[in-house]
């Protein structure tokens, strides 16, 4: 697997729109750090620069599904994939002595790399100029530096996640075409719509609640709902970056605090569901490849 691995990682270096994909997205990691340095204004009273972007809210804000950069990470990783099997080179991996299994396990590993390896480079100028576009170092609950690199750290995880979604769209899907068109639904259309669903599943239940009557009661049916709801894959993001509000009615949204005991149920289900989802993907998603056909 090793050796597959290895072979996998030269063609897509080999692969232009690895390189095409890599520059737009650092190439609008450029744009966003100029964007910030210029939106900035002098303070009247201290005379400090005061900034509406920092070097810290791009890379806050970077994990969404529906952002440039994921959307990117994640066409890229279907196409890569997409092309192997539509091209039959996967049938030479087979011939040569690899198993379905190692190759959807290669696959999937190179996604993760892909999501990884976008992230890092969209992360790389915000945090080489964040001396110039204030990078606080805070300590007061949400905002401290701690909490932005667990933050961080999570956000990596249900990129990748999302990212391994797709791909195993595509090593089933066995054209180019349906992997993107999956992958583009899925990464923009997803967490919009659990957002949605959960707005409607809180409106019907709590359409005969009177909470002026009764707010503990209102109160506890609200929390079950979103208790449930964060096992979500997709409602794990939006909560992750206090998104989601347009459509939460509710206004639960809020940033995470992963030092605050309040989110430490939101912690362990993160951890859980996306775990056992991996698992799925992974083991799962690999054996039910490797006694699929190829054609």
């Amino acid at each position: 697997m090793k050796r597959l691995f290895q072979l996998e990682f030269h063609r897509l270096l080999k692969t232009k729109a690895t390189w095409i994909i890599f520059t737009i997205i650092f190439a609008w990691s450029g744009l966003q750090v100029f964007l910030a340095e210029v939106s900035h204004y002098e303070d009247a009273f201290t005379g400090e620069l005061v900034y509406f972007i920092t070097a810290r809210t791009i890379i806050e804000s970077s994990f969404g599904l529906g952002s440039l950069q994921v959307l990117l990470i994640g066409v890229l990783s279907s196409l890569f994939i997409a092309q192997d099997i539509s091209q039959g080179t996967i049938r030479n991996k087979i011939i040569a002595g690899y198993s379905k299994f190692e190759i959807y396990t290669v696959q999937m590993l190179m996604s993760l790399l892909l999501a990884f390896a976008g992230l890092f480079l969209f992360h790389l100028l915000p945090s080489i100029f964040s001396g110039l576009i204030t990078f606080p170092i805070l300590d007061n609950g949400t905002d401290s530096l701690e909490n932005f690199f667990i933050t961080v750290a999570f956000g990596y995880m249900l990129v990748g996640l999302g990212v391994l979604m797709t791909s195993f769209v595509a090593l089933h899907a066995k054209n180019v075409a349906t992997a993107i068109i999956f992958t583009i639904l899925i990464f923009v259309l997803g967490p919009t719509f659990t957002s949605i669903l959960k707005s409607i599943i809180q409106t019907l239940v709590l359409l005969d609640l009177d909470s002026s009557a009764n707010p503990q009661a209102y109160q506890d049916v609200v929390d079950s709902i979103n208790g449930i709801f964060d096992f979500v894959y997709f409602h794990q993001l939006n909560r992750l970056l206090g998104s989601g509000v347009i459509f939460d009615i509710f206004g639960e949204n809020t940033r995470i605090n992963f030092f605050n005991e309040v989110n430490y149920s939101y912690i362990w289900k993160t951890l859980l569901s996306s775990s056992i989802l991996t698992i799925l993907l992974f083991v799962g998603g690999g054996y039910g490849f490797a006694r699929g056909d190829l054609k």
